[in-house]
């Protein structure tokens, strides 16, 4: 009994000692700009600040989350030193500090010169923190419909040659309308957001109905007729709607080349012709966009669960039971695929409109025994939410 509170305690301590970590924090002697008594409290401070600042750099690297984005945010909060110490606090569980010699009352500059910040670090509310100041966005649990749009002019052209001075004038216009577009249209979407880039990292607390509807399109003026006071435009466009948190497509489209003769004496009347004519395009797609999204609601409300299938039985076997759940239980919605093989243990994996447990009850009724062809039934056990396929004879 001894040994065995012997190792629970090794145990409870090395895991423990592993969420400890430790950073080397090194000051220049520029950023200590006094000897007075008081000072050793101010260069405590310093180190802990460069501590926490060096261990969230290392918690971004190791997410492969944009350091240098993350410390420009920090940045446009315009903290003080202090400030700035208060608001990391927080997402430390603990913090120690190890200086050369920390009994001397009035150290010497260059023996400040180098700390050991250990510190253990909380990862949830560090990686809340990295959603918030990344997605720099309303309220991700919220059902959003997302805008992505990448709408761009040939390289051999400038913005004058169709009608503005600058992107933000022919872009914003269309944006703008999509907008109001998207919020007139898909009215059960709490927030719709434009994006300026895709999201780095997915916040685990995003909403599994929300959408990205990602937009390229390209102009380019292919000619010029000085006569007619005209030119020929040609527009490449496509899009596609995806899932935001899965990543999954729900629907996309590349629209055929589109080709048009414009007056070009006119500037306003010009750009105005040309945003219309990205602005209407994804218009057209009103429908085959709702009927994803009814789609993606459908979807992301389906209950998921994996069962193993036990027994002798090929890669048939399991194809002919994803087939007939599918087909029993069609009013659920149900779906039925392979995760993974094995010739006596496999898993499926169980999508339905129906709850783990009402689906478990349905597996379980008439005694969980059904006719899976000729020569094999499927027996499902309610104690271990298993199937088993097993011959008939051996039922018999």
């Amino acid at each position: 009994m001894f040994k065995i509170y012997l190792l629970l305690c090794l145990f409870f301590a090395f895991n423990l000692m592993a969420a400890e970590q430790s950073v080397e924090v090194l000051l220049k002697k520029t950023e200590i700009n006094s000897t007075e008594p008081d000072v050793k409290t101010k260069v405590l401070d310093l180190f802990v600040l460069n501590g926490m600042r060096q261990a969230m750099t290392k918690e971004l690297v190791e997410k492969s989350l944009d350091s240098e984005l993350f410390w420009s945010k920090i940045e446009e909060k315009k903290l003080t030193e202090i400030a700035e110490q208060e608001f990391f606090k927080p997402f430390f569980i603990s913090q120690s500090l190890a200086i050369p010699d920390p009994e001397l009352q009035v150290p010497k500059i260059d023996q400040f010169s180098r700390a050991i910040f250990n510190y253990e670090l909380d990862s949830l509310k560090a990686k809340k923190l990295f959603d918030e100041l990344f997605t720099n966005l309303p309220d991700v649990t919220l059902k959003t419909f997302y805008i992505l749009p990448d709408i761009n002019i040939d390289s051999e052209m400038k913005w004058e040659d169709v009608g503005v001075t600058k992107k933000e004038n022919f872009s914003g216009v269309i944006i703008e309308s999509w907008k109001k577009w998207a919020a007139g249209q898909f009215k059960n979407f709490v927030n719709i957001v434009v994006l300026e880039k895709d999201f780095t990292q997915k916040p685990e607390n995003m909403n599994p109905e929300s959408v990205t509807l990602k937009w390229v399109s390209n102009l380019k003026k292919t000619e010029v007729f000085q006569d007619r006071k005209s030119a020929r435009f040609e527009l490449t466009a496509q899009y596609v709607l995806i899932n935001t948190k899965s990543g999954g497509s729900l629907v996309g489209f590349d629209f055929p080349n589109q080709k048009r003769e414009i007056n070009i004496s006119k500037p306003k009347d010009l750009s105005s012709i040309l945003a219309s004519l990205v602005y209407n395009l994804l218009n057209s797609q009103t429908i085959k966009i709702s009927s994803a999204l009814e789609m993606n609601r459908a979807s992301s409300t389906l209950t998921s669960v994996e069962i193993k299938v036990m027994g002798k039985h090929g890669l048939l076997d399991i194809s002919q039971l994803n087939t007939f759940l599918s087909e029993r239980f069609k009013h659920l919605a149900l779906t039925s695929e392979l995760k993974s093989y094995s010739s006596d243990a496999s898993i499926i994996s169980i999508k339905s409109t129906a709850s783990s447990d009402s689906l478990y009850a349905l597996f379980a009724k008439d005694g969980g025994k059904f006719p899976l062809n000729e020569q094999k039934i499927l027996l499902f056990a309610p104690a271990t939410h298993s199937f088993a396929i097993i011959s008939k004879e051996a039922n018999n």
